[in-house]
């Protein structure tokens, strides 16, 4: 039976404590799933009851999920190794030294500030982003950027001259057994964010950027439910070997440090904990609307967190501190799993 009655307790006093409006969260260890609702979909302007088929703004997670599995599928059909130079793609980019496993790695030292961000075009913030220059961090240091997977979502346009958003959706959801995975949801179904210009955004992705570029944006924008983000989880795990579009040994090359010594431990994509006790890598991912994936390959367990936690507000550093007593809590309880 699973028992990870302590990081469950954590994961609800969220609701009780009314740090976030409610929570969808599923534990998974070899077949067995444990999944649970709580609480609030919403509490302005008006209450509504959280349903376990809500559909979420996974922000971030669009990264690992649409984003990468293109990459992922071209690597596992030898079309892409990951050493090529990003100018390949982008000539307007100016460094040759930048890999695309740097961007996957978030190595890659780009940078900077972009004046008035919020208020550029589509072709100007992109604009924008191909010019930002790579600074002395370059291989240095592991930065978290949007801008890394921005730019590898340019590569997979022009590899496949179509926009990111629509690659992954017939590229890698379309060959999945996914019901609700999608950049164009039912605003019924979805979850409400955070109020922008006094309107509440239901789905309609909260992140400016992802708004701003759309189908190119290779960031953020994908929406989805607890159900399919469990069939994606039983993929990475192993426990469903054929549900990704891509093998299992390319699977496993994610439960993997690919930065050198002395840099912070990353996956491509992916972040990475150690198990406190044998020390292997246990990949994850958050997303700042409240979304959370922990993943053990080895012992084939896992945590799903979905929450709203940026709603009626985005100011909500106390989630920040309790997710990582989640986070924790969850690999110290795993570990004795």
């Amino acid at each position: 039976m699973i028992d990870y009655n302590k990081t469950q307790h954590l994961i609800e006093s969220m609701v009780f404590e009314r740090v976030v409006p409610g929570v969808n969260y599923t534990f998974i260890k070899d077949k067995q799933i444990f999944t649970s609702t709580t609480g609030f979909a919403s509490i302005y302007p008006t209450v509504t009851q959280l349903s376990p088929f809500a559909e979420y703004d996974l922000a971030s997670l669009t990264k690992v999920l649409a984003t990468e599995n293109v990459l992922l599928k071209l690597y596992d059909q030898g079309k892409l190794n990951f050493t090529e130079p990003l100018q390949e793609f982008i000539p307007e980019f100016k460094d040759s030294r930048i890999r695309l496993y740097h961007l996957l790695t978030h190595t890659s030292g780009i940078h900077g500030w972009i004046p008035h961000r919020d208020e550029l075009n589509h072709d100007e913030l992109l604009k924008a982003i191909i010019n930002l220059p790579v600074t002395g961090e370059f291989e240095h240091k592991m930065r978290y950027a949007d801008t890394n997977f921005i730019l590898l979502g340019l590569v997979i346009k022009k590899i496949f001259n179509r926009p990111v958003q629509e690659v992954a959706t017939t590229e890698v959801f379309n060959q999945m057994p996914l019901a609700h995975t999608t950049f164009s949801p039912k605003k019924e179904a979805c979850v409400p964010t955070a109020i922008v210009s006094g309107h509440v955004l239901q789905g309609v992705p909260h992140d400016p950027k992802a708004r701003q570029l759309r189908a190119d944006c290779g960031s953020a924008g994908l929406f989805s439910t607890m159900q399919d983000l469990i069939t994606f989880s039983q993929g990475y795990l192993g426990l469903k070997k054929d549900v990704l579009p891509y093998s299992q040994k390319t699977v496993s090359l994610l439960f993997d440090n690919k930065n050198p010594a002395g840099v912070k431990p990353r996956s491509w994509g992916w972040d990475l904990r150690f198990d406190p006790k044998n020390h292997y890598p246990i990949i994850l991912h958050t997303g700042f609307t409240g979304t959370l994936m922990i993943l053990d390959r080895i012992k084939r367990s896992g945590l799903i967190l979905l929450t709203n936690r940026i709603h009626p507000t985005g100011h909500n550093t106390i989630f920040l501190a309790m997710r990582e007593k989640i986070i924790r809590s969850f690999l110290k309880e795993n570990s004795k799993a």
